[in-house]
């Protein structure tokens, strides 16, 4: 006999329900605006699974009695909008969207423990590693993708012999090392990726608000991307060009200003806990002291967001934590 659900159990599938029914409405949009087989072939695939997952969690919510989330349905996306951005960027809005689902069913996976439930984070843990993958190769084969930058590898084992190895705010700074490297990279990827996106998502919104805050959002990132871009400079290491993106003139909007909110709500989480990995990692000490002062930005712009959603009712209220009787 199965154990009842434990409230870890539910709230992450309560939550993947949210984030995946976003996912299916983005997917949905992206089939109807892009008619280029490499792109279509690899979100067909995605949508395909990503459907199946979500029924799935209605299958394990309703054998227990518990109610299914609303989370997002057809009024939150426009099947008739005109394409917003050039087509690869819905390959790289898709990309960013596998690359969130790794770091959430990693840690989704870690919460479970009732088998089939584990057995779920595991299938959809696999699935966004895959999609991922197809994302980056697809990308990277017509030219829309980037590499983070390459460096001399190492021939031999060394070890720290100076204490100057740890400094960073009186003494000369180090170059970076790898590991700092690869995380001041994908900071910078990721907010150049999101500047994209919200001025998009800018150009459409219906609430006055909201477009405020798309532009406030797009300005946040472009800091970030300049001020970790200059520390990696700084190394004497040179960024690849990372991918653009190319507007069209529409006005109407393929998502509701909900499912947007909630979009860049989940992004804003995401570059904090990318913050929170990079203090973590980071030897030279005034890398943590810039991304703690970096997630300070992010996590007061969310709580704004936040603020904007309740405002609107946007935000759907995850179940209290009420003890069993």
């Amino acid at each position: 006999m199965k154990s009842p659900l434990s409230s870890s159990e539910y709230a992450n599938l309560w939550s993947t329900f949210e984030k995946k029914t976003m996912l299916l409405r983005i997917m949905e949009h992206a089939l109807k605006v892009t008619n280029q087989k490499d792109i279509t072939s690899v979100i067909q695939y995605a949508y395909q699974d990503e459907t199946k997952f979500v029924k799935d969690i209605v299958n394990l919510l309703e054998k227990e009695g518990a109610c299914i989330p609303e989370g997002f349905t057809q009024k939150d996306v426009n099947l008739h909008a005109e394409r917003l951005f050039d087509q690869y960027f819905y390959l790289r809005f898709l990309r960013m969207l596998m690359k969130l689902g790794i770091a959430l069913n990693a840690i989704h996976t870690t919460m479970v423990y009732r088998k089939d439930v584990h057995d779920f984070f595991s299938r959809t843990s696999a699935h966004s590693n895959k999609v991922f993958g197809m994302c980056t190769d697809a990308l990277l084969q017509v030219g829309h993708g980037a590499i983070p930058p390459v460096i001399d590898l190492p021939k031999e084992p060394a070890y720290v012999n100076s204490k100057k190895y740890l400094s960073g705010f009186r003494l000369r700074k180090r170059p970076l090392n790898a590991t700092e490297l690869s995380i001041l990279y994908h900071i910078v990827e990721n907010n150049n990726f999101g500047s994209q996106l919200m001025k998009g998502f800018s150009m459409t919104v219906h609430s006055e608000d909201v477009r405020q805050y798309m532009l406030k959002g797009k300005k946040l990132s472009d800091d970030l991307y300049d001020s970790y871009s200059k520390v990696i400079r700084k190394s004497g290491i040179e960024l690849p060009s990372l991918p653009g993106a190319s507007y069209t003139q529409t006005n109407a909007s393929p998502f509701s200003d909900k499912l947007i909110m909630y979009l860049v709500n989940l992004l804003s989480s995401f570059g904090l806990t990318s913050n929170a990995l990079g203090t973590s990692y980071s030897l030279r000490p005034d890398l943590p002291v810039k991304m703690a002062l970096s997630a300070r930005d992010i996590y007061s712009f969310a709580k704004e967001g936040g603020k904007i959603m309740v405002k609107h009712q946007w935000m759907e209220e995850v179940p209290s934590a009420l003890k069993k009787r």
